[in-house]
């Protein structure tokens, strides 16, 4: 499989070569495109007894892409984030880097730099990339989203069905300056091992269908990651929607694996995660309740995740024999004339059996934001605020303001 990828990234990079000699390299930057968001983000997380993590800085990401030539193109972005008086004598909290002495520290990177090759209606891409899959994604809550290196094919030649395979060997996290093997993202996990082999890539094969069914809008999507020696893990979800006068219910189980492999150079882990999103629009509203079971282990997810519960602190299967329920109450103010504003509070409790270092955790969301219309359209605002408690144990509040702007444009 591995010796197919670099094969096919091989083929991409010596056609473009021959076509690039024969067409118009300068309409092909021209007529590129420019896209970007500015952010002013300020971050704290009070804890009970222990030091208050803030950070406050300006940034944001600025993407290029060529036009395509001969269904080949060029894509590069720079992310950066900028101290604003942060605070030293508080601790970071990953919107900012650090340096030795854990002092807030600004970021400027390269996003993203790759080729890539669409033909066929496959589009594959080589090099530093933003990717979306559910256990490898962009998990964009910071400053600057998550990022990766390696080779990604996604193909659409059938109707309603998408075909992925991604091979990947680097990573780097929100507020990384440089990129890391994804062997070491491993190890730097919480509980994982002192060093794994750079030699041991991850690769991702995905497969998304939707049903041709009219009645009950219905999409299935299967993935599986693996790394030699380290874990795989086997991930199965459906999306299930239907009409039923002015309401829109939805149904949206999951089912995931994930287990130790080979050499286990990451230890023992054999753990899983069942559950489901059920819930129905109406009105404005969206009202969601969930329900996440994990298996003997907490998830190690080095990369962002698709998790049944995510919150602005907390998410479900983070720790092991576990058993989370939640409750969402979403309202989009536009029905009222309030175009743009919209609101949501979102409630879970994670319950598991509690040692001295394991307890019972309950979080409450509350989530405020406004996307600008007219002359100001692009700019949003958005105010978050989550309360954490635990049984017997150290607490937070979590409070986030961010202020976007977001733009693009095309070359002629």
């Amino acid at each position: 499989m591995l010796r197919i990828l670099f094969l096919i990234s091989f083929m991409v990079f010596n056609f473009s070569l021959t076509v690039f000699a024969a067409d118009n390299l300068k309409e092909m930057f021209v007529q590129g495109a420019v896209r970007g968001e500015v952010k002013v983000l300020d971050f704290t997380r009070d804890f009970d007894t222990v030091n208050t993590r803030k950070d406050v800085a300006i940034g944001g990401l600025l993407y290029y892409k060529t036009a395509a030539l001969h269904g080949v193109s060029f894509g590069v972005a720079f992310g950066t984030s900028n101290d604003i008086n942060s605070d030293d004598d508080d601790s970071v909290y990953s919107v900012l880097g650090a340096d030795d002495e854990g002092d807030h520290v600004s970021v400027t990177r390269n996003q993203e730099y790759y080729i890539q090759g669409e033909w066929f209606k496959t589009v594959i891409k080589y090099g530093a990339q933003e990717i979306n899959t559910p256990y490898l994604n962009t998990d964009n809550v910071r400053m600057m989203p998550r990022t990766y290196k390696g080779l990604s094919v996604v193909n659409n030649s059938f109707d309603s069905l998408t075909l992925s395979a991604y091979y990947i060997t680097d990573s780097m996290g929100w507020n990384d300056d440089s990129f890391v093997s994804v062997a070491e993202a491993v190890a730097n996990e919480p509980g994982g091992a002192d060093s794994i082999d750079d030699d041991k890539n991850l690769v991702i094969l995905g497969a998304a269908y939707k049903l041709p069914v009219e009645k009950v809008q219905t999409k299935v999507e299967g993935w599986y990651y693996t790394m030699d020696d380290v874990f795989d893990i086997s991930y199965l979800k459906a999306s299930l929607s239907k009409e039923i006068g002015q309401f829109n219910v939805y149904f949206q189980p999951s089912i995931l694996y994930q287990k130790s492999q080979g050499d286990e150079l990451n230890g023992d882990l054999s753990t899983s995660q069942t559950g489901f999103r059920a819930g129905v629009k109406f009105a404005g509203f969206d009202v969601t309740g969930f329900y996440a079971k994990t298996g003997d282990d907490g998830m190690i997810t080095p990369w962002g995740f698709d998790k049944i519960i995510a919150q602005q602190v907390m998410t479900s299967a983070t720790r092991g024999d576990e058993n989370a329920w939640g409750a969402k109450v979403a309202y989009d103010f536009s029905g009222l004339g309030l175009k743009g504003l919209s609101a949501y509070v979102f409630y879970a409790y994670y319950d598991v059996d509690e040692t001295a270092t394991v307890r019972d955790t309950y979080e409450t969301d509350f989530n405020i934001q406004y996307a600008f219309s007219g002359y100001l359209e692009g700019l949003g605002i958005r105010y978050r605020y989550a309360d954490m408690n635990v049984d017997g144990g150290e607490g937070l509040t979590d409070t986030r303001i961010l202020l976007t702007y977001s733009f693009q444009f095309q070359g002629r």
